[in-house]
């Protein structure tokens, strides 16, 4: 396949981040917007893990030369424990479908009035026809959408800022979820789930990336968007927290008090951001699939029971299912840290042994 720049790098780190929850400012609030100004401390520290998990995970990919996620994760060299962590992992990424189907579905509902259980159909759709085609049309679909998504949402959050809607409620004593009761907390959950949406695209981008400086300047640039696209979302939804604090889609309702044309324009660019996330991760899922017709079936099984689980609701799921994963990424965290010190130690070996030699 076409081997990768920085720049199509960048687009699949943001692609796979820039779904539903984050987009639309459900995340933001729930892990960062309920502790007010605090949770700039939030925003700020997980960037800065994502920046270095980015590179991390660059360095083992092009390291082992395979974006396989058990390679990736485990620093155990053993088939049985990479197989055992590959799979936690696609049963992970398995799970967003059912979050991107609802979040499609929700989002349909609040901005046209349309069945959710059209909105999530269409996202499982989606997801499969792209899934089907592997990742060289994964890459291309994100290529091509990705530019867009991003200038239209920032466009939206700077509008919001700008605005400085009048507080409707309360600027203080939100409850924050009981998984994530404080901002230290929700920062690293925050961190370690997205960064466990992010491991398959990593690893893939920067095995297929044109050289080295590509992969690490994608990755970085890839991960330092995404910070400052969460900072300025923070700053948006802080405007009127009483407002953001009752929608799904926060984003979505802010964009209808700045414009009925906008909210219309930016309902369409999340549910791109949707399908975006949903086809990137159910992806991260197929690739634990062994090649054959056994694997179209499941793809296309697995898809449509997400959507029926899907239909529980968005909102209940950031609450909960989120979290969880955060709680399950934290470990992989620890696992991929391990495994970046002993990839480094063993190059930097083979380096010491080769000017030896000579």
């Amino acid at each position: 396949m076409k081997k990768l720049s920085w720049i199509e790098i960048t687009s699949l780190y943001i692609g796979v981040i820039m779904g539903a929850g984050f987009a639309s400012g459900r995340e933001c609030w729930q892990f960062f917007g309920v502790f007010g100004k605090k949770g700039y401390y939030g925003a700020i520290a997980s960037t800065v893990c994502f920046v270095l998990l980015a590179c991390m995970l660059t360095y083992i990919a092009r390291s082992k030369e395979s974006s396989d996620l058990g390679k990736l994760i485990s620093p155990f060299d053993n088939g049985i424990i990479d197989g055992i962590i590959g799979w936690v992992l696609a049963a992970i990424y398995y799970s967003m479908i059912i979050a991107m189907t609802a979040a499609g579905g929700s989002l349909l509902d609040q901005q046209f009035g349309i069945s959710k259980v059209i909105g999530g159909a269409v996202i499982a759709l989606l997801c499969v026809v792209t899934v089907l085609g592997d990742f060289e049309r994964v890459s291309k679909v994100f290529r091509l959408m990705v530019p867009v998504l991003f200038t239209i949402g920032i466009i939206t959050i700077l509008l919001t800022i700008r605005a400085d809607f009048p507080q409707s409620g309360a600027v203080d004593g939100y409850q924050p979820g009981r998984m994530s009761p404080s901002w230290p907390v929700s920062a690293l959950v925050f961190m370690a789930y997205n960064t466990t949406g992010m491991i398959t695209m990593a690893g893939s981008s920067a095995v297929n990336a044109k050289s080295s400086k590509n992969a690490y300047t994608g990755a970085v640039t890839g991960a330092l968007c995404l910070g400052a696209l969460t900072i300025l979302l923070l700053r948006a939804i802080l405007t009127d927290m009483a407002f953001s604090s009752g929608l799904d889609l926060p984003m979505l309702g802010f964009a209808g008090r700045l414009s009925p044309a906008l909210s219309i324009i930016y309902a369409v660019i999340l549910y791109g951001a949707v399908y975006s996330t949903g086809a990137s991760t159910y992806y991260g899922f197929s690739t634990k699939l062994r090649p054959g017709s056994a694997r179209r079936m499941i793809i296309i099984g697995g898809a449509a029971a997400g959507f029926l689980l899907g239909l529980t609701g968005f909102k209940r799921l950031v609450e909960f299912l989120y979290p969880a994963q955060g709680y399950i990424g934290i470990v992989f965290i620890f696992l991929i840290i391990i495994n970046f010190i002993r990839e480094f130690m063993r190059n930097s070996g083979k380096s010491r042994r080769a000017a030896y030699e000579e």
